[in-house]
């Protein structure tokens, strides 16, 4: 009799195994999809959602964790079908949270990890799938980065070596260097940048970038005399921090030299010793004299052309003397005679 029914039993453990077999593709869970935003800024209100399909199968239970610790939970047999669990820093909103998402408000750094959903489908498979992603939750800077360069105005060839240090923030800011809006993307001949991270001593998690820019300051860099250096600090696309200055070519220029173009007469020679050697006061008053002098001597020779020999003789002898005096030679003066009156 027990025979007969051990039979029996195996006969329909068998048939019970073929049929969960033929229906798998029919009452199966699939096309499970997770989505938690990547990065999102201290303070936010954050919705994750879990989208699956059935098909034909019930659902049994949703399950959500952050890094493998369970905070809420949905199973639709139940009243009330919403559950959460205290988790620290994990604020759950039950009003707007259901079968496909959860809500979370003001989250924090700490609340950064790994967020899984896991959706099981009803008996008699209750076929489980997971699906997991990371969140980031940031905490932004409080103030702009900071630029520091030593010097300010510099030579062609020689070395100018710049600072910038982001604020303390979680995750740290990416610094990028701009020398007149050219994005330095590494280094070069005439280009070094080293970056280093410090860690906060009141949080752990917080972080400053410092980041050192050491550049050959070559003549290509300059536009109009000056160069334009800039210090980009970003997290993700929630906050970008610039802060930028100017540095001034102060290379020396070479003064032309000045040299004779042209020969100089004898007598331009001779006026410039002259002021040379007696000075301007002494030389400004001979030619005023001499030119005084001479002037009376052609006005004089022109109107009087009736005087008689003696006078012309005497005015004659008058201009001779100045000459001998080497006053008029000094000013180049011609000596005026009979002839030309």
């Amino acid at each position: 009799m027990f025979v007969g029914l051990d039979k029996q039993l195996v006969q329909f453990v068998a048939l019970l195994s073929i049929l969960l077999i033929l229906t798998k593709d029919c009452l199966s869970l699939k096309s499970l999809f997770i989505k938690v935003p990547e990065i999102v800024k201290s303070g936010d209100t954050v919705t994750l959602s879990c989208e699956y399909d059935l098909e034909q199968a019930a659902l049994y239970t949703i399950k959500w964790y952050r890094n493998n610790e369970e905070f809420f939970r949905f199973v639709p047999k139940e009243s009330p079908p919403f559950r959460a669990f205290p988790l620290p820093h994990v604020n759950v909103d039950i009003s707007t949270s259901g079968p496909n998402k959860v809500t979370l408000t003001d989250v924090s750094k700490e609340m950064t990890g790994d967020y899984n959903c896991e959706v099981s489908a009803d008996a008699p498979l209750f076929h489980t799938e997971v699906k997991g992603a990371h969140m980031t939750v940031a905490e932004l800077p409080s103030e702009m980065p900071r630029l520091s360069i030593e010097p300010k105005k510099v030579e062609i060839d020689k070395a100018i070596k710049a600072e910038c240090r982001s604020p303390y923030s979680f995750p740290p800011s990416k610094l990028t260097w701009y020398i007149n809006d050219n994005e330095i993307s590494g280094d070069t001949n005439n280009v070094r940048v080293h970056t280093t991270y410090n860690i906060s001593e009141h949080s752990g998690q917080m972080r400053s970038t410092t980041s050192k820019i050491e550049i050959v300051a070559s003549q290509s860099f300059f536009v109009s005399g000056q160069m334009a250096l800039k210090c980009e600090a970003r997290i993700h696309q929630l906050w970008t921090g610039v802060v930028h200055t100017y540095i001034r070519d102060e290379t020396p220029l070479l003064a032309p030299v000045l040299g004779s173009t042209s020969s100089h007469s004898v007598e331009e020679d001779t006026t410039f010793d002259m002021f040379n050697r007696n000075g301007c006061e002494t030389a400004s008053l001979g030619a005023v004299y001499v030119l005084v002098i001479a002037l009376i001597h052609l006005l004089v020779a022109i109107s009087l052309t009736n005087l008689s020999i003696d006078s012309k003789i005497y005015f004659d002898r008058t201009y001779y003397i100045l000459l001998k005096r080497n006053l008029i030679s000094k000013l180049n003066l011609r000596h005026v005679t009979e002839d030309n009156v």
